[in-house]
C-alpha cells in the first residue's frame, strides 16, 4: 500500500489469549477507505459467515461481539482536523449498530505502532489489558487496575508502561462504569477524548477488557508529499480567514449555544419548551469568565478547540481539567434548566472519570427529573425531598448514582429508554430516543431535514451520522457538490430527503471513512477533502468515487441494524421531539415526518418493512449483505 495506510489490522482473541496480524487489503481500502467504513466491513466479514448458517447476531455484551477500533487514511498526518479515528460494534444500549469517532492522538500512535486498526473478539477470564509496543503485541494482567477511574488508570499505565529511554504511549481505557456494564459507558483517551456514544465501553467491561496502551516510533507515508505541501500552503490561507474556525479556537463548541439559544437549535427542560431565560446564564462569555483556563488539541491540529477548566470556589472546587463541550454544557444545562456553570463542569469531570458519555447520562437524568416532577419516580427511588428542575447538587449525585449503579441509578444505568419500559405507565411520552440512543443538543424543529437525519441514522438520534446538521442551517457550504449548494427553508420539510441522501454520501466518505473532523475541516470544499485522500494515499480518487463509498458504507451500516432488528417502525422520532412548541424561535412548527420517510425511502430504494431492496445493496458489491436480508 503506497501511502496513508500501516498496512497491516491486530487482531486479538481475548478468551484464548492469542493475536495475530491480517494485511489491510487494498481493495478493502479502495472500496471502505477506512475508518468507520472498514471497521463496519471488517464487522460484517466476522459475523457473517455464522449468521448466513442460521446463527442469531450475537448479543452486544457477549464474547461473540467482536469490537473493530480503525483509523483513516488521514490518521497521523501532521495537518488541521485529521487526527480522528473509529470504533464500532453492536451496541449495548441500543440492540443496533454501534459506532463512534473520536479525536485526540491514540489513532496515530496506533498507526505509528505499525497498525490502522485492531479487532478485538472473545473475552478474557480476568481483567486484561492489550500492550502494543511499535509491533511488540503483549495481553498483560490488569487486576491491579480494575476498579480505577479513567483518569487513574491512564496516569498509571502511562508511568508503568513507559520506555527505558522515558517515552510515553497513549492509554484508551475504560473506568467503573463500563466495568459495571453501564448501558452508555464510554471509553477514553487523554482525559478529554471519547468513544461516547452508542455504549461500547459496557462491551469492552463484559470482555474484561480495561485498556490498551500503544507506543510506536513510526510516521505516516505520504504518496505525493509536494502536492500535500502545496495543498498545505491553500489551507493555510483558508483557515485564517475562516470566522468558524476563529469562532472554536476563541471559544470551542461552546460558540454554539449562543447562537443556538437564538434560532431554536438548544433544547430546554426535556424538550418541552421553547423559550428559557436561564439560556444566559450558560453563554460562551459566562463559560469563559467561570470555568475557562486554556485550550487544547488533538494530534497536530492548529485549530484547538478543546477547553481547559478550573473550578475554584464552591461547592464543586477542585474540578480542574477537560471542559464540558456544547452537548455536555446543554445535556446538564439547558436540558435539565441548570444554570450553576461550576456544576456542570462537575458532572462533566465525573462522566469522564467513570467513563461515560455525557450526553446520555444527562438527557437520561432530565428524563429523570421530568419521572420525579410527575410521579413516576417517587420518594422510594430517592433519599430525600424529589430533585427539582435546576437542582445542581441532585444533578450531580444522580451522575455519581448512575456510575456506581446505586439505588436509582442502577434504573438510570440502562439509558432512559430501558427505564421508560420498565416504568410504564406515561414514561414512554418523555422520552428523546431514536431506536434507544437518547437525541443530541440540537432541536430538529428548528432545521426539519434533521429530523430524517436522526429518525433514518443507522445508530440513532445522530448528528453526526451524516453532514445534515452543519449544511442544513449553512454552517457548511459544498459549492462543489450541486446536491449541497442549494438554499432550502430550515422549517419546512420540503426538499430534505434529498439533502439528507447526499449529506450522508458525502458525510459518510468525509466524517466516517477518511476520517475528517467534521468541525474543524469544515472550511474545506470537496475537491480540497478529495486531493488531501489522494495525496495521502497515492490513489487519484475522483468525487464521484468517494460519494460511492459513502453511499456503500451508509447502506453497510443500515444493514447492519437491519441485521439486528431494526425496521420501519424504528425510522420515527419520539412524540416528545415531534411536538410543536408553544413558544420560543421554532413556535408552531413541526416536521413532516411522513411526507420525508416517504421520499426518502423511494430514493433510497428502502422497502415498506425499511430493509435496502437487493438490486441497490448488490449494484454497490454488497452482495453477501443483500442475501442475508432477503434470504
Amino acid at each position: 500500500m503506497r501511502g496513508g495506510y500501516a498496512g497491516r489490522v491486530l487482531h486479538i482473541d481475548l478468551t484464548t489469549g492469542h493475536h495475530s496480524e491480517a494485511p489491510l487489503a487494498p481493495h478493502m481500502a479502495r472500496e471502505y477507505l477506512g475508518g468507520g467504513g472498514v471497521g463496519a466491513r471488517l464487522y460484517l466479514d466476522l459475523i457473517g459467515e455464522a449468521l448466513a448458517k442460521g446463527a442469531s447476531p450475537p448479543d452486544a455484551l457477549s464474547p461473540e461481539n467482536p469490537v473493530v477500533i480503525m483509523t483513516g487514511p488521514l490518521t497521523g498526518v501532521k495537518m488541521d482536523a485529521v487526527a480522528r479515528w473509529t470504533m464500532s460494534s453492536r451496541s449495548p444500549l441500543t440492540g443496533f449498530w454501534g459506532d463512534t469517532n473520536v479525536g485526540g492522538h491514540f489513532g496515530a500512535e496506533l498507526k505509528s505502532a505499525g497498525y490502522d486498526g485492531i479487532v478485538i473478539t472473545g473475552a478474557a477470564a480476568t481483567p486484561a489489558l492489550l500492550d502494543i509496543q511499535d509491533g511488540a503485541v503483549e495481553i498483560r494482567d490488569a487486576t491491579p487496575y480494575w476498579g480505577t477511574d479513567v483518569y487513574e488508570v491512564t496516569d498509571r499505565l502511562t508511568e508503568d508502561l513507559r520506555s527505558p529511554e522515558g517515552k510515553r504511549g497513549h492509554v484508551l481505557a475504560i473506568g467503573p462504569a463500563g466495568e459495571k456494564l453501564v448501558r452508555f459507558a464510554a471509553v477514553g483517551t487523554r482525559k478529554r477524548h471519547w468513544a461516547g456514544r452508542t455504549g461500547l465501553g459496557a462491551v469492552w467491561g463484559a470482555k474484561n477488557l480495561k485498556a490498551i496502551h500503544v507506543r510506536g516510533s513510526g510516521t505516516v507515508p505520504i504518496a505525493f508529499p509536494k502536492r500535500l505541501q502545496t495543498l498545505r500552503k491553500e489551507l493555510k490561507a483558508l483557515y485564517a480567514e475562516d470566522m468558524l474556525i476563529e469562532a472554536l479556537r476563541a471559544f470551542g463548541t461552546i460558540a454554539s449555544i449562543d447562537l443556538g439559544a437564538l434560532t431554536g437549535d438548544v433544547p430546554y427542560q426535556n424538550w418541552r419548551t421553547g423559550f428559557w431565560a436561564g439560556v444566559d446564564d450558560l453563554s460562551s462569555v459566562a463559560y469563559q469568565e467561570q470555568l475557562l483556563t486554556g485550550n487544547a488539541t488533538c494530534y497536530a491540529c492548529g485549530v484547538r478547540c478543546k477547553r481547559e477548566v478550573e473550578v475554584k470556589e464552591g461547592p464543586y472546587a477542585g474540578v480542574k481539567g477537560a471542559g464540558p463541550e456544547y452537548e455536555t454544557l446543554c445535556v446538564f444545562g439547558s436540558l435539565c434548566l441548570n444554570t450553576d456553570l461550576p456544576s456542570i463542569a462537575k458532572a462533566n469531570d465525573l462522566c469522564n472519570r467513570y467513563g461515560m458519555d455525557t450526553m446520555s447520562c444527562g438527557a437520561t437524568i432530565a428524563f429523570a427529573l421530568e419521572c420525579f416532577e410527575t410521579g413516576l419516580l417517587g420518594l422510594d427511588h430517592w433519599h430525600g425531598p424529589a430533585p427539582q428542575w435546576g437542582d445542581a447538587a441532585a444533578i450531580v449525585e444522580l451522575v455519581e448514582l448512575i456510575g456506581r449503579r446505586e439505588g436509582v441509578g442502577d434504573l438510570l444505568a440502562e439509558g432512559s429508554a430501558a427505564a421508560a419500559a420498565r416504568l410504564g405507565g406515561a414514561a414512554p411520552a418523555l422520552l428523546s430516543t431514536v431506536k434507544g440512543l437518547e437525541a443530541p443538543m440540537h432541536d430538529a424543529r428548528g432545521a426539519h431535514g434533521l429530523a430524517l437525519a436522526y429518525a433514518v441514522s443507522p445508530r440513532g438520534a445522530c448528528h453526526n451520522a451524516s453532514l445534515q446538521y452543519p449544511i442544513e442551517p449553512g454552517g457548511m457550504f459544498v459549492a462543489d457538490v450541486p446536491e449541497l449548494a442549494v438554499e432550502l427553508e430550515e422549517q419546512s420539510s420540503e426538499g430534505k430527503a434529498a439533502l439528507n441522501v447526499a449529506t450522508q454520501d458525502y458525510g459518510t466518505f468525509f466524517a466516517g471513512c477518511a476520517v475528517f473532523c467534521n468541525l474543524g475541516a469544515r472550511p474545506l470544499s470537496a475537491a480540497q477533502a478529495v486531493e488531501m485522500v489522494s495525496c495521502v494515499t497515492g490513489v487519484d480518487h475522483t468525487l464521484d468515487e468517494l460519494m460511492t463509498v459513502g453511499r456503500r458504507v451508509w447502506y453497510l451500516k443500515r444493514g447492519l441494524s437491519n441485521l439486528f432488528g431494526a425496521r420501519a417502525e424504528h425510522d420515527r422520532l419520539p412524540p416528545r421531539l415531534m411536538a410543536a412548541l408553544d413558544d420560543g424561535p421554532t413556535a408552531g412548527g413541526a416536521p413532516d415526518m411522513d411526507l420525508m420517510l416517504r421520499e426518502f425511502y423511494e430514493l433510497r430504494d428502502i422497502d415498506p418493512e425499511g430493509l435496502p431492496r437487493r438490486k441497490v445493496l448488490e449494484g454497490l458489491g454488497l452482495d453477501d449483505l443483500a442475501d442475508l436480508l432477503h434470504s
